[in-house]
C-alpha cells in the first residue's frame, strides 16, 4: 500500500491553491465564509461569529506546527510542475474539471506554438520543403488562423477547441513534410528568446498522438497532461499526507523574473521547511537562449548550476542544519538519448569537461561530470543533509523511487521533534 496519499484533512478544498507571498493563506480564502450563518441557516451573533474564527486561527496553527514543507526550486522548463503532477497521478489525487479542462486548452498552446516554432527553424536553416505546394497551403491557413486567434503563448492559452480543429489538418500536413521533421531533429541549432526556450521538447510526442487531441470533446489523458508544459508565474502549494504527517509542496516559478521570489519564500519559510528540492534539466547541456535584456546567449545547464551555486552563497543564512538539498538531475531520458543515440559530443558545450581522462559521448563519464560539477557548487561549509538523483518526472515508477529521500528527512526531523529533551 502505498505511504503517500492526497490530503484530505483541512486542505483538501485547496488544491494547488495559488498563493500571495504577502499573505497568510490561499488567495481568498478565510475564516469568515459562511461565519455569518449557523445550523439550518440560523443567524449567528456576533460573539458567535468571532468564536468561529477564534477557532479557526486555533485549527490553521495546530496544522501549520504539524507541515512539513518542501520548497521545490529550479530553472524555466526544468520540470517542476511535472514532478508535482505526477506524485499528484501516483497517490490518486486526481484533476478537477476546471483542471482538465485548462490542461486541454494548455497541449493546444504546446502545439500550436511548437508547430510555428518550427516553421521559423525550418525558414531559418534554409531546409527544403519535401512537398512544396501542400506545405505552403497549410503555412498560409496556419497564418490565416493566427489572425484570427492573435498571438497565442504559455501564458495565456487562448485558443479554444474550435480554432485548434481547425488548425489540426494543416498542422497534420505539416508535421507529414519531412522538411518540417528535420527542422525538429535540427531545433537546438537555432536558439531563440526565453519566450521559445521550451518549446518542441514535448512536440513530437503531441504531434504523433495527433489524431486524438484533434477529437470533439477531446478530454487530456494522465500521460497528455504530464507532457504539457506550461508557464509557472506564482507560488503554488500542493498538500499530501504521508504515514498521518501532513507535507505541503511550494512550486515557484523558474523564469528569470520569478526568481527573486526564491530568497523570500525562504525567508518566509525559515525554520520551518524540510527540505529543498532544486531541478536541473540536464537534457539541457546543449541548448542556448537569447536574454532579452542584453542578448547575451545563455546556455541552459549553466543557467541551473549558476542558480542553484548564487542560492547556496548569497543566502546560506536561510538554510538551516535540519534541512536536506535534494538534487534532481532531471530529463535524463532526453539526456541519454542525446549522448548514447545522438552521439552528441558533450566537451563541445562545457569547457570543464576533462576529454583528455573521460569520454564526452560516454553516458556513465558525463553523469560522473555532472557530479562532481555539482560538488564543486555545493557549499562544503554548508551543514545540510545532501542527496541526489538522474531522474525522468515523466516515468512513475521513477518519481515513486526518488521521493524517497524527501520522506526520510521527514521521518527524521518528525522522530527527533517527537523525543523528549
Amino acid at each position: 500500500m502505498s505511504l503517500l496519499c492526497p490530503c484530505t484533512s483541512g486542505r483538501s478544498s485547496q488544491r494547488d491553491a495559488k498563493y500571495s507571498l504577502n499573505s497568510a493563506g490561499p488567495s481568498g480564502s478565510g475564516a469568515t465564509g459562511g461565519a455569518n450563518a449557523g445550523r439550518g441557516g440560523r443567524k449567528l451573533t456576533p460573539k458567535q461569529i468571532s468564536d468561529q474564527i477564534d477557532e479557526q486561527i486555533k485549527q490553521d496553527k495546530r496544522r501549520r506546527r504539524q507541515e512539513r514543507r518542501i520548497l521545490l526550486l529550479g530553472t524555466a522548463a526544468s520540470g517542476k510542475s511535472t514532478f508535482l503532477r505526477s506524485l499528484r497521478i501516483i497517490h490518486k489525487d486526481q484533476f478537477d474539471e476546471r483542471e482538465v479542462r485548462s490542461f486541454q486548452a494548455v497541449i493546444y498552446a504546446n502545439v500550436w506554438r511548437g508547430i510555428m516554432k518550427l516553421l521559423f527553424i525550418k525558414k531559418q536553416l534554409g531546409i527544403k520543403w519535401e512537398s512544396s505546394k501542400p506545405g505552403i497551403a497549410a503555412v498560409k491557413s496556419m497564418l490565416a488562423l493566427e489572425s484570427e486567434i492573435g498571438q497565442v503563448n504559455v501564458v495565456s492559452c487562448n485558443i479554444t477547441e474550435d480554432q485548434f480543429l481547425r488548425a489540426a489538418p494543416h498542422i497534420r500536413t505539416l508535421w507529414c513534410d519531412s522538411g518540417v521533421r528535420e527542422s525538429f531533429e535540427r531545433r537546438h541549432s537555432v536558439q531563440g528568446d526565453e519566450e521559445f526556450r521550451d518549446v518542441g521538447e514535448n512536440l513530437d510526442y503531441y504531434l504523433n498522438q495527433l489524431d486524438s487531441i484533434a477529437m470533439p470533446g477531446y478530454r487530456p489523458t494522465e500521460a497528455h497532461i504530464l507532457h504539457s508544459r506550461r508557464f509557472t508565474d506564482s507560488v503554488f502549494e500542493k498538500p499530501l499526507m504521508y504515514n498521518g504527517i501532513p507535507l505541503l509542496i511550494i512550486d515557484i516559478g523558474g523564469h528569470t523574473n520569478e526568481r527573486r521570489k526564491w530568497a523570500k519564500t525562504l525567508r518566509v519559510f525559515r525554520g520551518e521547511l524540510q527540505s529543498v528540492i532544486y531541478i536541473i534539466a540536464c537534457s539541457t547541456f546543449n541548448e542556448f537562449y537569447t536574454k532579452p535584456a542584453t542578448g547575451e546567449l545563455i546556455n541552459k545547464l549553466d543557467e541551473s548550476f549558476d542558480c542553484l551555486r548564487h542560492l547556496l552563497e548569497i543566502k546560506t543564512e536561510l538554510f538551516t542544519p535540519d534541512m536536506s538539498l535534494i538534487v534532481f538531475f532531471n530529463k535524463d531520458d532526453l539526456f541519454s538519448y542525446k549522448i548514447e543515440t545522438l552521439r552528441v559530443n558533450y566537451a563541445q558545450y562545457d569547457t570543464s569537461f576533462d576529454s583528455q581522462r573521460y569520454d564526452p559521448t560516454n553516458l556513465g563519464h558525463v553523469r560522473e561530470h555532472l557530479l562532481r560539477r555539482l560538488n564543486v557548487v555545493l557549499n562544503a561549509s554548508l551543514q545540510l543533509k545532501k542527496y541526489t538523483h538522474f531522474t525522468t518526472s515523466i516515468d512513475l515508477s521513477n518519481v515513486r523511487r526518488v521521493f524517497k529521500d524527501v520522506q526520510d528527512t521527514v521521518m527524521h526531523n518528525f522522530i527527533r521533534e517527537a523525543l523528549p529533551t
